[in-house]
């Protein structure tokens, strides 16, 4: 199993939905990463965080004032340029659920809109066959966080996380069998012999 470190506070604001849903990735990411904290709700006080100063703290959701974290290749390159990355965040908000839930989530608790925005802008696309997303290049909340923590680290050392969650999807594919794969996620991934 990997055991790593995030370079800031990770804190997962949860909606109840996604708790048991046998094929969420926040139990991955609890698993592996610590400095780790999860509140499963979908209104949150606004006191939730009083422990954290607000300020230096940043939440992913896009919005029109949302800095871009650029990880595509065409970006900044990780390994040389850690003076450009964000040096006053030591807590990074991410809101998991469906996006349709997550954008209700951001709307119920209006005081995350004070909180400076981000967005990943992605080194690639999604690898999460067996879920779809209803937004174009969205990402799993494991994903993203591993793309954030690889930014604010200069480093690709957070892409060890996708092994245990790729292990999963291969897990949950060899399960439903391949026939069912191909036929239901096929427009996700090319066909799997």
């Amino acid at each position: 199993m990997v055991s790593l470190h995030a370079p800031v506070r990770i804190v997962i604001l949860q909606h109840p939905s996604e708790q048991k849903h046998p094929l969420a990735t926040v139990p991955i990411l609890k698993a592996c990463l610590s400095n780790l904290e999860i509140h499963v709700g979908s209104i949150f006080p606004e006191g939730l965080l009083s422990h954290l100063d607000l300020a230096r703290c940043r939440v992913l959701f896009p919005n029109d004032n949302a800095t871009i974290w650029d990880t595509s290749t065409e970006g900044v390159s990780l390994s040389l340029d850690a003076a450009s990355r964000d040096a006053e965040c030591d807590a990074l908000i991410v809101l998991d659920g469906t996006w349709r839930k997550a954008k209700r989530m951001w709307f119920e608790n209006p005081w995350l809109h004070a909180i400076p925005a981000v967005v990943i802008k992605a080194q690639e696309s999604s690898h999460y066959r067996i879920r779809s997303s209803s937004v174009k290049g969205g990402l799993s909340t494991l994903e993203t966080v591993t793309q954030a923590c690889n930014y604010l680290s200069s480093s690709r050392s957070f892409d060890a996380l996708m092994n245990p969650f790729q292990a999963m999807i291969d897990m949950q594919i060899k399960k439903m069998g391949i026939e069912v794969f191909n036929a239901h996620y096929s427009s996700f991934d090319d066909e799997v012999d």
